[in-house]
């Protein structure tokens, strides 16, 4: 069996691209060379961003498999060429000295093997260092996992999340004229509200996966999937393994805010925004009485961004 040499080069921060090969995801990212070539398991590669796990000679992205094409088709018709002048090189001495038949062989041009390294794409931002092994990565978006280990970096994850939701925030009005141009007025503002309505949703799923990370790694036990969706049991769960809560972080003014902005996310997500005597029981928001609709404004998701910040800065101190 024939070995075609195939040279890799990375780009111009020693990033090499690496595609999932899962076909529901094919989620693209990049992976310090050296890190690859020293530290992947050939039997275990994770997706940083479904977690799929492949063997290492999966990960090729459709670039490199055209470009690895390509050289090998140019070995292959180099190969056939010498192969070729060769064989019609025997027949045509075989025939020097033959009185009735003469065969002469000229080789046409030459065709040269060209073995090009497989190169990368353009460079990206944002680059992450596992907290776990060390690999470094570089990805677009969000990830999870780290393709080495498959180390699940909660609290990265939560910090993109919350600065994903607030760029979002700072979109809307822009979202809001493009949609106008595309479907009118009514419906523009009908999509932009409910775009900022999902937002305190989108900050809850974020704090609970954060949370119930870190609670798992100090603890050792895994929480319900809502239990860190209630500001009270929260605090509690933390308190009872740690001996700290949320009011170590946040004044009682915070605590109570933050209790507000979560039962409103309740309402949103379960009860169309509408008020019903359970929200008031659990806020005591003087805002609203029973049937009336929630106003969601911006400000609400920014403050709660704020506490969750601040919130997930001082989980982060636990051990």
């Amino acid at each position: 069996m024939t070995e075609i040499p195939i040279t890799l080069q990375s780009d111009e921060n020693g990033y090499f691209d690496r595609e999932c090969p899962n076909e529901n995801c094919l989620y693209r990212f990049k992976i310090k060379l050296k890190d690859w070539e020293d530290k992947i398991s050939d039997d275990e590669v994770h997706c940083p961003m479904c977690g799929h796990i492949d063997t290492s000679d999966k990960w090729w992205t459709q670039e490199q498999l055209e470009q690895i094409q390509e050289v090998v088709s140019s070995y292959a018709l180099s190969y056939i060429q010498k192969e070729l002048d060769k064989s019609w090189k025997k027949v045509a001495q075989s025939t020097r000295n033959n009185k009735f038949i003469k065969i002469t062989y000229k080789p046409g041009k030459r065709i040269n093997f060209i073995n090009n390294p497989i190169g990368q794409s353009e460079e990206w931002a944002q680059e992450i260092t596992c907290e776990h092994c060390g690999t470094q990565y570089s990805v677009i978006g969000s990830a999870y996992f780290c393709p080495c280990c498959g180390y699940n970096s909660a609290s990265h994850a939560f910090e993109e999340s919350l600065d994903s939701i607030s760029k979002m925030l700072s979109s809307l009005p822009q979202m809001e004229r493009m949609f106008s141009e595309s479907y009118g007025d009514d419906k523009a503002n009908t999509m932009c509200r409910g775009m900022l309505e999902g937002t305190l949703g989108d900050c809850m799923s974020a704090f609970q996966k954060f949370a119930s990370c870190r609670y798992s790694e100090i603890s050792g036990s895994v929480v319900r999937v809502n239990d860190f969706q209630i500001v009270k049991k929260g605090s509690d769960l933390f308190k009872a393994a740690t001996g700290k809560g949320y009011d170590d972080w946040l004044s009682p003014d915070e605590i109570d805010d933050l209790n507000v902005l979560f039962q409103r996310r309740h309402l949103f997500e379960h009860n169309n925004g509408m008020v019903d005597q359970q929200y008031l029981d659990k806020t005591q928001d003087p805002e609203y009485v029973v049937g009336q609709r929630l106003i969601m404004r911006e400000a609400d998701t920014r403050d709660l961004i704020r506490l969750l910040k601040k919130l997930g800065q001082g989980i982060l101190t636990l051990s």
